[in-house]
């Protein structure tokens, strides 16, 4: 009888040894399944930081700032496109292209793009019509900026142009004081005359007022050589499909580092 009790003791003694080593092995294995989802949770937040910190490389530092900021609260940043509206039929305009990269690039949930063109505007119609003020109700983090410059020119002249500009951005700022503006010229004309120098004056109010300035002429063939009129229709100084391509192009390596597209 005694012998009995020995080897009963010996059995559940042997059982329970294996019981807890089974205990434990599922243990190490609940372990090293679940510790590589943290890990890859923490690799995707870094990945998702790293991108569009890699897209926002040309930005300045206010824009960039502001992306931050948008990240951290998860509101998106809203970037409003302002320009004239294309007069010859294009399968898309340079916004219509550059709001796609834009968000395609960073996502929707971190950047907002919303394009407002207007067809044959000059400034002074902008702010005789009231139009000026739709821009700032739309509250722009923002603004980017195509001041309607070469229907200006010839029309209103410079100078007016200038302080249109003025009245203009002034009254965005005073709706919204944290706006970000960034100016840029019309497309360029096939041997113009003055048209010129009055992006150069742009460039220069621009600078004078603390306004970035984008000069998307540096893409184009030199405006007075025969090679630019591959990008150009009949009109004056309206881009076709391939014009508006380059210009979008340019604006997009600025916006989202995307020099392989150029």
């Amino acid at each position: 009888m005694k012998i009995w009790v020995n080897i009963l003791a010996i059995i559940v003694f042997i059982a329970a040894i294996a019981a807890g080593k089974m205990y434990w092995n599922n243990k190490v294995s609940e372990q090293s399944v679940s510790a590589p989802t943290k890990v890859e949770t923490s690799s995707n937040k870094n990945e998702s930081e790293n991108t569009w910190k890699e897209h926002a490389q040309n930005l300045p530092k206010s824009v960039k700032a502001r992306l931050q900021n948008a990240k951290q609260t998860e509101t998106p940043l809203k970037l409003v496109i302002v320009g004239s509206a294309s007069q010859e039929q294009v399968k898309a305009t340079w916004a219509e292209l550059l709001k796609k990269e834009i968000e395609d690039s960073y996502g929707s949930s971190l950047i907002n793009v919303e394009v407002h063109e207007y067809k044959n505007m000059t400034t002074l119609q902008f702010i005789k019509s009231g139009d000026y003020k739709e821009i700032a109700d739309v509250q722009p983090d923002v603004l980017l900026f195509e001041p309607f410059l070469l229907n200006d020119n010839g029309v209103v002249g410079i100078e007016n142009t200038l302080e249109n500009i003025n009245i203009i951005l002034t009254y965005v700022k005073e709706q919204n004081e944290q706006v970000i503006t960034i100016l840029q010229p019309s497309a360029p004309v096939y041997k113009a005359n003055n048209y010129p120098n009055d992006t150069e004056a742009l460039k220069q109010f621009a600078k004078e007022n603390g306004y970035d300035y984008i000069n998307h002429w540096t893409a184009w063939p030199d405006y007075r050589s025969e090679g630019i009129l591959n990008y150009l229709t009949k009109t004056h100084g309206q881009p076709n499909d391939d014009g508006e391509k380059l210009w979008a192009q340019y604006l997009e390596n600025y916006f989202t580092n995307s020099e392989s597209n150029l």
